[in-house]
């Protein structure tokens, strides 16, 4: 049996790597159009806060690797078409010295093309202004420019937006974030967490809310000379960045697969798509949501792998007539380092559940030691919990806290919201205790019982 997976993305690596653990007789082999495998998307922040030196160093595997566990690896190899009729793939390998145009035939086919960064179209005598880091081939280009630059626009403030605000307002940069949303990280944070994080904005970093890029800014001559936002603000940057949501890679497929209304590959719970042969995973579905019927489009790292695993399982399975698994439903559990502290959040946020017609509640709580005797006073974490106003069933949590080790409590959250626990059940479940470590309530107990003490008062 043959696998054929496009895209030596996470996805596909995942992928991959599953079907060997699982059968290590599948022939498997990987199509993948870069030099690079597994190549991490915000790597260009690793550069410039100097936790790699190189931006083909950050990659979560070598071919060497994947050759040793069994698996087939083309490199520098595009796939230019796709015969879903005859189960092959045509594509090209290209290379200093040569070109060469191959097909291979496969019994499978999981897609892992992934994304690629939207970006507003403008006239080809300002594209040495305007940039996006997705891939290592894009990500090269920004390096550059933004290095050479000492005001850069920032297009998106998303984690990924905020993360590179961060890495370039450290260089003593002119940073300008702008985002279409009134307010801060808009999917992942209420308020509350935002309002802490911005105590600690630099003063060379400049929020723009309400707004986007409306146009370049030209002098008499033609020459750039910035941008100018859809408020009027015109900004003298020397770099634009968009570090907007990516757009799944669908032109192979559109063809002949059926997709969504939101561009990604429309699978079933299994992530077999229109084609019963072909599976699609990574950045090219949505996921299904919790405590909703939607699924949504959420590309993350952490949904690559367990889709790939997901993917891969059910292949198999479908070959062999064996129990398949469904995707599970996510909750779209993130964590990053802004400005010295560590933020995390999982599930619904207090500000987007009306979106989904949720009425929700939530109580928030800052705590500035871990154990019951001891004061670490460089120690807090402040926890806030969404949760059903009439069942009282967890629906989201936020974290902001000088401690890594708190972020864990993120992990927890997650579970609780996958279970649908209530407060009255957090409230009283059973955490360790250890004067020295801890107290004898956990953070979480002591957050529910204010959660349900709010609720009786309200």
């Amino acid at each position: 049996m043959r696998i054929v997976i496009i895209g030596g993305s996470h996805a596909g690596i995942a992928a991959a790597r599953h079907l060997k653990k699982v059968d290590p007789k599948v022939d498997v082999i990987i199509i993948e159009k870069s030099s690079v495998l597994g190549y991490v998307a915000s790597s260009l922040n690793l550069v410039l806060e100097g936790y790699i030196q190189r931006l083909e160093d950050s990659k979560t595997a070598t071919a060497s690797e994947l050759l040793s566990e069994g698996i087939n690896v083309m490199l520098n190899s595009e796939v230019t078409k796709i015969f879903p009729q005859e189960q092959t793939v045509h594509f090209v390998t290209s290379t200093e010295s040569y070109q060469q145009e191959d097909e291979v035939s496969y019994d499978g086919l999981i897609l892992a093309m992934g994304s690629s960064t939207f970006r507003s179209e403008f006239a080809s005598d300002v594209e040495a202004h305007i940039t996006t880091y997705k891939t290592i081939g894009q990500s090269k280009q920004a390096l550059e420019k933004i290095e050479n630059a000492q005001t850069v626009a920032i297009v998106g403030a998303g984690l990924i937006g905020f993360e590179l605000a961060e890495s370039l307002s450290g260089q003593q940069k002119a940073v300008h974030l702008i985002d279409r949303m009134d307010t801060l990280l808009f999917r992942y944070f209420d308020h509350e967490i935002a309002k802490i994080l911005m105590e600690r904005f630099p003063k060379n970093l400049q929020i723009y809310l309400n707004s986007n890029v409306a146009h370049t800014i030209k002098n008499e001559k033609g020459d750039y000379q910035g941008i100018e936002l859809s408020n009027g603000t015109k900004i003298q940057a020397d770099v634009v960045v968009y570090a907007v949501n990516p757009r799944p890679n669908v032109a192979l497929v559109e063809d002949f697969l059926k997709l969504n209304l939101d561009g990604t590959v429309s699978t079933n719970e299994y992530l077999q798509t229109s084609d019963p042969a072909i599976y699609a995973i990574g950045d090219l579905v949505s996921i299904p949501f919790n405590h909703s019927d939607s699924s949504l489009y959420i590309p993350l790292v952490t949904n690559a792998y367990r889709t790939g695993i997901v993917a891969a399982t059910n292949l198999l399975a479908n070959e062999r007539g064996t129990t398949k698994i469904p995707f599970p439903k996510m909750q779209r559990t993130v964590v990053s380092k802004l400005f010295g502290y560590f933020v995390s959040s999982s599930g619904i946020n207090e500000t987007e559940a009306p979106y989904y017609g949720f009425e929700v509640d939530s109580v928030t709580q800052t705590f500035h030691s871990r154990t019951f005797f001891a004061t670490d006073e460089d120690f807090e974490v402040t926890l806030k919990l969404i949760f059903d106003q009439q069942t009282k069933v967890i629906m989201g949590g936020q974290i902001i806290t000088s401690d890594r080790g708190s972020l864990e409590i993120i992990n927890t959250i997650s579970t609780l919201i996958n279970s649908k626990t209530t407060l009255h059940q957090l409230a009283t479940m059973d955490y360790f205790f250890n004067p020295t470590i801890s107290f004898p309530l956990h953070f979480l107990n002591q957050l529910a019982i204010e959660g349900l003490l709010k609720s009786h008062v309200n």
